[in-house]
C-alpha cells in the first residue's frame, strides 16, 4: 500500500441514543489529486450500520458524500467505539493508495444545544461598558489640540520664510531662452528652466513646513 493521505470530514462520528436525527450522518471523502480513484468503506461492526454506496469512484479534485445510518441503537451499544475504514485504490492497478480510520461512538442521552454565543468551550459573551463622562470633573482634565491654537503656539520659522522669499524671487527672474523682450537685468540673473524647477520644488517643501498645523 502506498502512503497517500486520505482526506475525510468529519474525523469522527457521534450518534446519540435519544436523538433520532443523529442516527443518520454524512462522511465526505475528498480527492485532491489530478486523477480518479476508487474508494471502499469497511466497518468493524457492519451489523450495526448501513452505508449507502460503500464503493465508488471519485473524480479528480472532487468529493463524495457517504450516508451512514446507525441501525441498532440500544443502551447496550453505548460508549462502544467502532471504526470505519475508508481506503482509496488506483483505478488502473487496483493498488491501495491510502487509508483513513474514522472512529464512531453511540452516546447515551442527547447532544447539548449549542448557540452562536457558546461553542462548547469556556467562552462567554463580553458586555459592553459605556463610560460616563462627568461634565464638571472630566472636562477639566481633558486637553483639546485644536489646529488653530497649535499653529499660534508655534514660532514662525525665520529661515523657512527667508528661503521661500528667495525661491519666489528666483522664479520671477527671466528664463535664459526668453530673449523676446529686452530686460534690464544682467545676463547672470537669467536662470534656466531646470533651475526654476528646483526652486519650485524647494518652495513647495518650505510652504508645507511653514503652513502645516
Amino acid at each position: 500500500m502506498k502512503n497517500f493521505p486520505v482526506f475525510v470530514f468529519p474525523v469522527s462520528l457521534e450518534f446519540y441514543l435519544n436523538a433520532r436525527h443523529t442516527h443518520k450522518q454524512l462522511l465526505t471523502v475528498y480527492n485532491p489529486y489530478d486523477f480518479s480513484v476508487n474508494f471502499k468503506v469497511l466497518c468493524t461492526s457492519p451489523n450495526k450500520f448501513t452505508v449507502i454506496d460503500p464503493e465508488g469512484i471519485i473524480a479528480p479534485q472532487s468529493c463524495i458524500d457517504i450516508v451512514v445510518r446507525y441501525t441498532q441503537p440500544s443502551l447496550a451499544h453505548c460508549n462502544t467505539t467502532e471504526k470505519f475504514r475508508i481506503t482509496m485504490y488506483d483505478r488502473n492497478t487496483q493498488q491501495a493508495l491510502g487509508k483513513r480510520d474514522i472512529p464512531t461512538k453511540l452516546i447515551e442521552g442527547e447532544p447539548l444545544n449549542t448557540t452562536q454565543e457558546s461553542f462548547g468551550d469556556n467562552f462567554h459573551p463580553i458586555t459592553t461598558k459605556t463610560q460616563v463622562i462627568r461634565p464638571t470633573e472630566e472636562h477639566g482634565k481633558m486637553t483639546c489640540n485644536h489646529p488653530s491654537h497649535h499653529r499660534e503656539q508655534q514660532p514662525i520659522n525665520v529661515v523657512a520664510v527667508a528661503v521661500s522669499i528667495c525661491c519666489i524671487a528666483a522664479l520671477l527672474l527671466p528664463t535664459q531662452p526668453e530673449k523676446i523682450t529686452p530686460s534690464q537685468l544682467p545676463d547672470w540673473l537669467h536662470i534656466g528652466s531646470n533651475l526654476k524647477l528646483v526652486f519650485s520644488f524647494v518652495l513647495g517643501l518650505v510652504s508645507m513646513l511653514v503652513l502645516r498645523p
